[in-house]
């Protein structure tokens, strides 16, 4: 079962992990803008929710594995815009993309994270296909 007590809702858009001091953004790309995103045009709009300021900071930014790993729970059930399950804690609104890009890539090829069975897999960056992204502030403890 999801920890209710794990995730905070801060009121202004994001959500904290208690358990690793993570903040991210509530609603992924696709549920804030409506649209794919690319590799190249994920990073850019963590640039711009930076600069307006999104959720009072500006150091948003595309997660690493272990961090996007902390929101993965096989316990916890969510759905995905197409109304399939992922695996996302419920405190995250419904009807987000079940892929996500992450900061890591390899020359032509960005990295990309399933919510639907805890996978990452490589992708070409200028290609969107179904992806979008959840970006992310703060470090885990290491």
């Amino acid at each position: 079962m999801p920890n209710s007590n794990r995730f905070k809702d801060n009121q202004n858009g994001t959500i904290t992990d208690t358990q690793t001091a993570l903040t991210w953004t509530q609603e992924d790309g696709w549920q804030k803008e409506g649209r794919w995103f690319s590799w190249d045009e994920a990073k850019e709009w963590a640039g711009d929710i930076s600069y307006v300021k999104f959720g009072n900071t500006q150091d948003w930014r595309l997660p690493d594995e272990e961090e996007i790993l902390t929101l993965y729970n096989t316990e916890a059930t969510n759905k995905d815009k197409y109304g399939n399950d992922i695996h996302l804690d419920p405190i995250f609104p419904s009807g987000c993309q079940a892929t996500v890009w992450l900061k890591s890539e390899q020359g032509h090829e960005g990295t990309l994270f399933d919510f639907k069975n805890g996978e990452t897999r490589h992708l070409y960056k200028s290609k969107s296909g179904r992806m979008s992204v959840r970006l992310v502030i703060g470090n885990i403890p290491r």
